[in-house]
C-alpha cells in the first residue's frame, strides 16, 4: 500500500490503493449522531465504512494488517504509529454515542462490535446497530458519500466535521450553519464564537488545500450577535461522485 506521503489535491486518486474507496453513510449519521471522536477515531471508522459494499446483507468483519491500516490512514510508521493505532482502536470500542430518532426518541449507539488483533493482523466488525446507516443506502436516497481519499487528508477534526456536515447537504452550493451547529461539530460548545472562529478559518485552509471541496463563507447577523455562518460550496473538477 502507498501511504504516508503528502498528494496534491488534484492528484488524489493516482493512489490506486485509495481510489475504490467511497465512504458512504446516512445523512441522519452525519447530523444526529452527538460524538467526541478525535480525527484518528473519525479515519478509523471512515476507512472501516469505505469497506462498507451496498450489496452486502450484513456488516461484515474486516481484516487488515495494522502496518497497512497505518499506511492507508496515513498514520505514520513503525513501533510508535503501531501503538497509536492500538490504543484509539481500544478507545474506539468503548466509546458510545447519542443517535437522536426521527420520533426524536435519543438513544445510545456504538462504532465497533468486536476488535481483535493477532500477530499484527486486526479483525474489525463496526456495531451491527449501524446497518440502517450503512447498508442499503442507494435504494433509500438519503445518504452522504465522499471519495475517503479526501478526507484522510485532512488532519484536523474540525476540518473533518465541517466537511462531512456540508457534503450532507449533498449539490447545495449554499449552505447555512447555526453558531450552535459549529461548535457542537468543533465540541467546543462551551467557547466563546470569537474562539470558534479561529477552528473554523483553520477547518476552511485546511479543506480548501487538501480535498476536491472548495468553501468559503459569512456571517450572518442579527443587530450586533453573529447567529449562523453562510458557507459557499463549489466542488473541484475531479470530484464525480453526486452528493
Amino acid at each position: 500500500m502507498n501511504g504516508g506521503v503528502h498528494v496534491n489535491q488534484l492528484e488524489l486518486f493516482h493512489d490506486k490503493d485509495l481510489d475504490p474507496y467511497i465512504v458512504r453513510k446516512s445523512t441522519g449519521l452525519i447530523r444526529e449522531a452527538k460524538h467526541s471522536l478525535s480525527a484518528k477515531e473519525l479515519t478509523l471508522i471512515d476507512y472501516l465504512i469505505s469497506q462498507v459494499k451496498q450489496h452486502d446483507s450484513e456488516l461484515y468483519e474486516i481484516e487488515v494488517p495494522i502496518k497497512e491500516l497505518n499506511e492507508i490512514c496515513k498514520f505514520g510508521s513503525g513501533g510508535a504509529a503501531y501503538s497509536s493505532t492500538m490504543e484509539a482502536l481500544l478507545t474506539l470500542a468503548n466509546k458510545g454515542f447519542w443517535f437522536e430518532m426521527s420520533n426524536g426518541t435519543k438513544t445510545i449507539g456504538r462504532w465497533l462490535d468486536k476488535a481483535y488483533v493477532k500477530n499484527g493482523i486486526a479483525r474489525l466488525q463496526l456495531d451491527k446497530d449501524l446497518s440502517p446507516h450503512l447498508l442499503g443506502l442507494v435504494r433509500s436516497g438519503n445518504y452522504t458519500q465522499f471519495y475517503f481519499a479526501d478526507v484522510v487528508n485532512l488532519k484536523s477534526l474540525f476540518a473533518k466535521r465541517l466537511y462531512e456536515e456540508l457534503r450532507s447537504y449533498n449539490d447545495e452550493n449554499t449552505v447555512e450553519l447555526s453558531v450552535e451547529r459549529i461548535k457542537e461539530l468543533f465540541n467546543k460548545e462551551n467557547l466563546e464564537w470569537s474562539r470558534v472562529q479561529a477552528y473554523l478559518r483553520k477547518a476552511k485552509k485546511n479543506i480548501n488545500e487538501n480535498t476536491f471541496m472548495t468553501i468559503d463563507y459569512e456571517t450572518v447577523r442579527k443587530g450586533r450577535k453573529t447567529v449562523s455562518v453562510r458557507f459557499h460550496v463549489t466542488k473541484k473538477k475531479g470530484d464525480l461522485l453526486e452528493g
